[in-house]
Parts: C-alpha cells; structure tokens; sequence
C-alpha cells in the first residue's frame, strides 16, 4: 500500500481456462411387479431405482391386499449386470436370487450379498421371515459367506475370516426355526519350523448366550 506500484498494473484476469460443467443424465424408474405369492401371502414388488453413473436401488415388498410393508432394503450392485431393470423376467431374477429358507422353519427368507473393499469386508446379509408380524427382519446369521444349508440336520454354515483367524458359525435349528445351539470354531495356523505347520482350533458350543462345551485342539497339516 505504501509502494508508488501503480494499481492498473497489480491487478491480472484469470487465466484459469473455463471448464464445461458435465452434463450427467440421471435415470429415475419405479417398477412394480405383478402379485405373486411368498410366504403364504400375495405381494408385490415396488423398486425405485436410480442410474446416474452407478445403479442404486431402493427395493421395497408390499402385502398386496393391505399394502403393508414387508421389507425394505436399499442397494447399490456391484455387477449392475445382474439387475438389469429394463428386462421383462428383471423381478423373475430377483426372487429367484434373493430368496432362500435359512432357518429351516418352511418360510422364505430374504438374502442380499453385499460387496465390500475386499471380501473379508463383503457380507451375505439374510433378514429372517417373522410370520408373526408377517414382515423380514434383520438377524445374527448374516456373514461374509454361507458355506452350507443342511436341509436334513437343519444346520447352517457360515464364516468370516481376518487377518489372522477363520472364524465358522454353526447354526443348529429346531423344526420352528429357532436356534437351539450353535458351534464357534476360530482356526489359526503357525509353523514352529521351516517343514511343520500346525493349525490350532479353538471350538465353542454355546446354548441361550452361554458357553457350555469349549476345547482347543492343536493339528498338525
């Protein structure tokens, strides 16, 4: 301010080039399913689904008759392939893909895989059919995989896994589709040489939120 640098001569224009803003085409469509029949119950399907560079779909189950609403889940497909909206078989694919009877109580449940960073991160979400209150609702046997339905013993199998660990789940279910047990097993390996390696497994059996059966085994490969 106290320099005799004259102003005209202290001011510059911008030279930073104009940038076009993009132009990004937002694809907004409700689809609604024709009835069909789950769980003893007509329903429908109404999805919401947006594409603006990625798909994004809120997915919502009516009871057709009362217009109850029986589950709601909102997604976003890693493989956008596989839900492809525009396809006249598109609500055929989803009840083929995303219904299952995880508890064995003869009810169909919801299931969803959600991709994550990697698959440790990834997660089969499965949300339980209350035919009490008629609607799906989120439950404990969600997990990074499913490894096994056992129809015949009514035993489910999942499992989880870290950095350092595999953790398995064991599920055990009475003919109504309540848990009577289940079984944690958590293994890990070492190698106390350069030729062994030994696989240590810790195994729990736990009954109403308590452990009653717990050993660690030491295996050798």
């Amino acid at each position: 301010m106290k320099s005799n640098f004259p102003l005209e001569k202290s001011i510059t224009s911008d030279s930073v080039a104009k940038i076009e803003p993009v132009d990004y085409k937002i694809d907004t469509l409700t689809k609604i399913s024709k009835p069909f029949m789950l769980n003893n119950l007509m329903c429908y399907w109404e999805h919401v689904i947006y594409n603006y560079g990625g798909l994004e779909i809120t997915m919502k189950l009516y009871d057709y008759k009362t217009k109850k609403l029986l589950l709601e889940y909102e997604y976003q497909p890693k493989y956008e392939e596989n839900y492809d909206y525009k396809s006249a078989t598109y609500f055929d694919s989803i009840n083929k893909d995303h219904f299952d009877d995880f508890n064995f109580d003869g009810f169909k449940d919801f299931t969803l895989y959600e991709y994550g960073s990697m698959p440790m991160t990834s997660a089969t979400i499965i949300m339980l059919f209350n035919n009490e209150t008629k609607t799906f609702e989120h439950s404990e046997l969600s997990a990074a995989s499913i490894d096994e339905i056992d129809n015949v013993n009514r035993i489910l199998t999942t499992h989880e896994w870290d950095r350092e660990n595999v953790y398995y789940k064991k599920y055990h279910f009475n003919k109504n589709g309540k848990i009577k047990f289940r079984e944690e097993i958590a293994e890990s390996e070492y190698s106390p040489n350069d030729t062994v390696i030994m696989k240590i497994r810790k195994y729990e059996k736990i009954k109403n939120e308590k452990i009653v059966e717990q050993r660690i085994d030491t295996l050798k490969e």
